[in-house]
């Protein structure tokens, strides 16, 4: 048995009827990948994969492919999740080299970054894959990842590519570059938000996390067979600032800023009113007026990237404009609610740097108001993030209600007991404690007063809650809904 490049098995299949990952949709004639990955080894389900009828095992574990049935293809490679990923882009032809594909990384800004170019460029046939939802020609598919398996990734790219779709938005997250789900994707352009703690139950390291994320630039795009390759970075970032250097003059680069004034896009000013902020951006010798609904220098720096690649692009001035005048912001994205006199939104704020933001936005924007703050933590992710972000609620709220976010197998009072530990002994702060999440809610709502502003933040466009092993249906948005029918 010899081993096989990670990119050239796809070429040995003597016949491809479908590939997969998984064993248990394995049908007959399939060629099954024994990955291994964190929680299952692909290895130990061969047998399986066999008995549901793969003709054709792939693994970079020798041991495991040595298989007594004759009647059996198998191929040893490098790295199975690499190989994968390479299968599954020659199984549907390359589809994304047939679209303009922009992919935006980040801790924080992905999601709202997405939306907003969707939205920009959705007269000219645009496409966006997503935390929330993939949706192109119509079709609007709630999202399971943020960036989806390769099988699945390359599946839409081809049906983006039937459908006439030009240019694709994709999310692609840290897990996503580990795993390999965008090896062999040619990117067009790509646009980094910043770096925030998160997910260092995974990475361990902020300085791991970085090189995952960095890989979509030095790796992915440097790899990319497209002309004319553009990474759009935020001067605003160390960690951007770092990636500028490391991409050095392998890649056309182009800066943007709230701060710095030598970023290529530059917000020079803005003024924010009851309704509307107004923005002006200053790229060379030019100066643009935008209106946005949109408040928050966060918000601020997502629409300068969706701008700077925009601009870059060739797109109408008048028609980009336009987009961003009426956009209202991403689900779950510092979403207000309606239909209320009450100052109440939902925000996806999970990570310390991210509730910062939104706190400070809302303090900003109603600064004659009290910014209340509900929020928790999840269970079985980073532990060390649990008591930075009540240190974070306590310096920068007026109240506190600590409750349960999605605990999954974690006692949601540990979960609360460690956020409460960033709390300072003395303090005249008004802080709460409701295990439950409805009836957190519940009693926010019925206590709010009009010189209040209620943050429900952590769980944003989720619609459910993972507790025990089970997923149950919960909307923070559906929640604050049903206590506002409940008090009028």
């Amino acid at each position: 048995m010899r081993l096989i490049q990670n990119n050239k098995v796809f070429s040995k299949f003597k016949k491809v009827k479908n590939i997969t990952n998984n064993s248990k949709t394995v049908k007959k004639g399939d060629t099954f990948f024994a990955i291994k990955g964190n929680k299952n080894n692909g290895n130990l389900y061969i047998k399986e994969a066999i008995l549901n009828g793969a003709t054709t095992i792939v693994s970079d574990n020798r041991e495991s492919l040595e298989i007594s049935k004759k009647n059996i293809q198998t191929y040893l490679v490098k790295d199975c999740r690499n190989s994968y990923s390479h299968a599954c882009v020659e199984f549907f032809s390359k589809p994304s080299f047939n679209l303009e594909v922009c992919g935006i990384t980040g801790t924080n800004g992905k999601t709202s970054v997405a939306h907003l170019l969707k939205k920009i460029w959705e007269k000219k046939n645009s496409g966006l894959i997503g935390t929330i939802e993939t949706n192109f020609a119509g079709l609007r598919i709630p999202s399971l990842l943020t960036t989806p398996d390769s099988y699945q990734l390359n599946k839409l790219f081809n049906q983006m590519r039937k459908k006439k779709i030009k240019k694709v938005f994709i999310e692609v997250s840290s897990h996503a570059l580990e795993m390999s789900r965008v090896d062999y994707t040619d990117f067009d352009t790509c646009i980094f938000t910043n770096l925030t703690r998160d997910h260092l139950d995974f990475h361990k390291t902020m300085s791991s996390y970085f090189n995952s994320k960095a890989k979509l630039f030095l790796k992915n795009l440097n790899e990319s067979k497209k002309k004319n390759k553009l990474a759009i970075i935020s001067l605003d970032d160390k960690w951007g600032v770092k990636l500028i250097k490391l991409i050095g003059q392998k890649i056309n680069t182009v800066t943007y800023s709230t701060k710095n004034k030598k970023a290529d896009f530059f917000m020079e000013k803005f003024e924010e009113k009851n309704l509307k902020s107004d923005l002006v951006i200053k790229n060379g010798n030019k100066r643009y007026k935008i209106e946005t609904r949109l408040f928050g220098e966060h918000n601020f720096q997502n629409i300068l990237a969706s701008f700077s690649y925009s601009i870059i692009k060739g797109l109408d001035i008048l028609e980009l404009k336009k987009r961003i005048k009426t956009y209202n912001g991403a689900t779950g994205r510092l979403e207000r609610v309606r239909n209320t006199n009450l100052e109440i939104f939902i925000d996806y704020a999970h990570t310390p740097d991210a509730l910062k933001k939104s706190i400070t936005s809302l303090k900003k924007k109603f600064s004659s108001k009290k910014i209340i703050v509900l929020f928790g933590c999840g269970g079985n992710r980073d532990v060390g993030k649990r008591k930075k972000m009540g240190a974070i609620a306590e310096k920068f709220a007026d109240e506190i209600i600590i409750t349960s976010d999605n605990p999954r197998f974690e006692d949601p009072r540990l979960i609360i007991n460690q956020i409460s530990e960033g709390f300072k002994i003395v303090t005249r702060k008004t802080k709460k404690i409701i295990v439950d999440r409805k009836e957190a809610i519940n009693w926010a709502v019925k206590n709010m007063e009009k010189n209040k502003v209620l943050l429900v933040a952590g769980k944003g466009h989720e619609d459910y809650q993972e507790i025990r092993g089970g997923k149950f249906k919960f909307s923070d948005y559906d929640e604050v809904e049903k206590c506002l029918k409940m008090i009028n």
